[in-house]
């Protein structure tokens, strides 16, 4: 058998186990075992080792990850135990100085052990490579990106007329990211978090303090339908909102998005626009509308979705599959096809076709570990 081959058999008996409910909970202590073993080999014990929650009883002198967002870059942390698949429980500035000052010593499972370079060998491998992809990837954020000042609404200002809804669940660090450029796209934007954990909850409404949008916080996890319909139901209220656009967490956003989608909107023969670009979802034709290149598709994925307000009015409540939806093992939540295509008044039972901008939106995160339903993708190319 060839080097390379029994690590991609083991890689998939796990995620075959992890499919598994008896399995699951087996292979969480077996790597939590392997962790602690691996630290107690150490010549001493490893002091303020940023952790999760369940391994800051085992650790001396712990660091929960909800502080990362109170310190960023100035956390002083001797290692790091992360997560594999809650990296967005993690301060971006935080995994930034952690990225630069540490090298990876340990992977097993869902556990990496980061120690300061030169303390240690760094380990290799293809499943160290793609978490130092994921980091790199998280981290990246192009200066293209960044936001513009920020210019608020004052006294005497004509009516505000579109606005911004964001959905976000349990992944601080990808709002951490994407709410700054949503913010100065330059309308009011309303974060709807969906009942995320409580030191989750915490940071993301710090995020949207300092960002300058509403944080409105759902009591319970009731999936992205739900978010959608709280959110959309709450920015309709102002009778002077007529087109909103509605961004998950993990998107870059081009500074001109707005403009450009502005430029196209028709309340009637385009009510429903998207900035996202989604190769599954292929064009029936390309044309050229108002001087802005666009594919028009039949579907498309709730990434992004700009649409006018009777649109948004015509296609509620969107209905959810289960409660919660997406969660592993459970499917979908199947929003994006009730907006576009199922709902008696969408765009497809109307006889339109959904307008998309390439180029306006992308997501950052693609590993299946960043997913909220363990949804494998490909990372989207730059802006």
């Amino acid at each position: 058998m060839s080097a390379g081959l029994a690590p991609r058999l083991l890689r998939r008996a796990r995620r075959l186990l992890l499919s598994q409910r008896w399995a699951a909970p087996l292979l969480a202590e077996w790597d939590r075992w392997r962790l602690l073993r691996a630290l107690q080999r150490r010549p001493q014990a490893l002091r303020r080792v940023l952790a999760p929650a369940e391994l800051v009883a085992d650790l001396q002198e712990a660091v929960a990850y909800p502080r990362s967002f109170e310190s960023g870059a100035d956390l002083a942390l001797g290692a790091a135990v992360l997560r594999t698949d809650r990296l967005q429980d993690i301060d971006l500035r935080t995994l930034g100085a952690l990225r630069a000052r540490m090298v990876c010593t340990h992977l097993g499972g869902r556990y990496a052990l980061f120690e300061p370079a030169g303390a240690r060998a760094a380990v290799t491998g293809p499943d160290v490579d793609v978490l130092i992809e994921r980091l790199t990837a998280s981290l990246a954020g192009a200066p293209f990106h960044r936001p513009g000042p920020l210019r608020r609404a004052a006294d005497g200002d004509a009516p505000i007329q579109r606005a911004v809804l964001v959905t976000t669940y349990a992944r601080p660090a990808a709002l951490q990211r994407s709410l700054p450029q949503i913010v100065a796209l330059g309308a009011p934007v309303v974060v709807v978090d969906d009942g995320s954990p409580p030191d989750a909850r915490e940071a993301n409404r710090a995020i949207c303090a300092a960002a300058g949008a509403t944080y409105l916080g759902l009591p319970e996890n009731r999936g992205l339908p739900t978010a959608h319909n709280v959110g959309l139901a709450f920015v309709m209220a102002d009778p002077a909102v007529r087109w909103i656009s509605c961004f998950q967490d993990d998107v870059d956003v081009h500074p001109d998005a707005l403009k450009r989608l502005i430029a196209l909107e028709d309340a009637e023969a385009r009510p429903i626009l998207t900035g996202y670009d989604a190769d599954e979802h292929p064009p029936v034709d390309q044309v050229e509308i108002a001087g802005i290149g666009v594919k028009r598709k039949r579907s498309s994925p709730a990434v992004h979705l700009h649409a006018h307000v009777e649109y948004w009015a015509g296609v509620m409540p969107i209905p959810s599959p289960y409660v919660g939806a997406p969660k592993p093992r459970r499917g979908a939540s199947m929003e994006d096809w009730w907006i576009v295509n199922h709902a008696p008044r969408s765009a497809e039972q109307r006889g339109l076709l959904i307008v998309c901008v390439p180029g306006l939106v992308r997501t950052f995160l693609w590993h299946r570990d960043d997913s909220t339903w363990d949804n494998e993708n490909q990372p989207d190319p730059a802006l």
